[in-house]
């Protein structure tokens, strides 16, 4: 309950946002993911997987900023859409 309240505000783990949002029948779905600069990116890879799992399909990924200020602007669009 805690999880899907945080998720409707924004707020937690990507892969409840996509879920809520593949849910509530969004078309696209945004997101703002900060990867860990010691996983070379792992985290971010298995973040676009589980999204990818739940019914979307990657449309673009925009790198900015550097070390721990780093994020990436992730856009998915719903699979089959």
């Amino acid at each position: 309950m805690l999880k899907k309240f945080l998720a409707a505000r924004g707020y937690g783990s990507i892969t409840d946002r996509a879920r809520l949002a593949h849910e509530r029948g969004d078309g696209i779905f945004v997101a703002k993911f900060h990867p860990s600069p010691t996983k070379n990116d792992t985290d971010l890879a298995l973040a676009i997987s589980d999204v990818e799992a739940i019914g979307w399909t990657l449309l673009d990924r925009q790198a900015e900023g550097a070390g721990l200020q780093r994020f990436v602007s992730l856009t998915f669009r719903r699979a089959g859409a």
